[in-house]
């Protein structure tokens, strides 16, 4: 997994920019391979591989942006993210989330620009929360860059545990975190939550989904089952204008803090 250099001096201790060598991408696959099969209790195997290692990949991957996270100095990957801009989508097979959310609502009241991001990872060895942050403020800026307003993705909860994790964080959700109803998005493929006593279960958020709640994001609608990763996505939508004020000091440029 590791991309042989010595490294640039130049660069922070660990960095983010957009990976086009397709040893890098393969890189970025056999990462989100092994995080996916670790986190999910799931076996991927035989699907695709690179130098006889199995690899987490698929078509969307040949249009996207590769978002990468290294660390000095082999510049080993350590996060990744996939991106999707709305022009991307227009110009290949639209939006990865589409395909388990019906998104015509979303993007009918939504004018600016979307930027969708998927498939996120943080190698195990590096969650202490400064590569989520490197991540999130490259994004920031990249769509400050080039006008983009709304960011999006599918945050997944494991239903490995039938589904409990998923009932003890929904109704705090729900009252917290809903959008209004006309940014409102249908499961292709319903979940069945189960309906907990209340207070009989603290409420337990994984990483990717409560980061995304901290800066600001809302839940658009109820969450929709993947078979594959035995998960329950749930659709997030962030407007850049409405991040956080404690988050927004650190990502965004001063004059386009909300």
């Amino acid at each position: 997994m590791l991309h042989n250099s010595s490294g640039d001096p130049r660069q922070p201790k660990i960095y983010a920019e957009f990976a086009t060598d397709e040893d890098d991408i393969c890189r970025a696959q056999r990462l989100r391979y092994e995080v996916f099969c670790s986190e999910y209790n799931i076996d991927l195997a035989g699907e695709k591989t690179w130098r006889g290692l199995p690899i987490d990949a698929e078509e969307l991957d040949k249009y996207c942006l590769h978002l990468v996270v290294r660390k000095q100095p082999d510049q080993a990957i350590i996060g990744y993210t996939r991106v999707i801009t709305s022009e991307l989508a227009a110009r290949h097979n639209g939006f990865y989330s589409n395909q388990e959310f019906d998104l015509r609502q979303l993007l009918l009241h939504k004018t600016g620009r979307f930027i969708e991001i998927g498939r996120t990872c943080i190698h195990p060895d590096y969650r202490s929360g400064a590569t989520i942050a490197v991540l999130w403020s490259f994004l920031a800026k990249h769509m400050q860059q080039f006008h983009y307003q709304y960011l999006f993705g599918c945050a997944s909860v494991s239903m490995e545990d039938e589904g409990l994790a998923l009932a003890s964080i929904m109704p705090e959700i729900r009252d917290k975190y809903w959008a209004t109803a006309e940014y409102k998005v249908e499961p292709r493929a319903p979940v069945s939550v189960p309906t907990l006593t209340a207070g009989s279960t603290k409420p337990s958020y994984p990483p990717l989904l409560k980061a995304y709640l901290r800066i600001g994001a809302q839940v658009c609608g109820e969450p929709c089952l993947d078979p594959e990763f035995n998960v329950a996505d749930l659709l997030v939508l962030l407007d850049l204008k409405k991040v956080a004020r404690r988050y927004a000091k650190h990502f965004l440029k001063p004059q386009e803090a909300a």
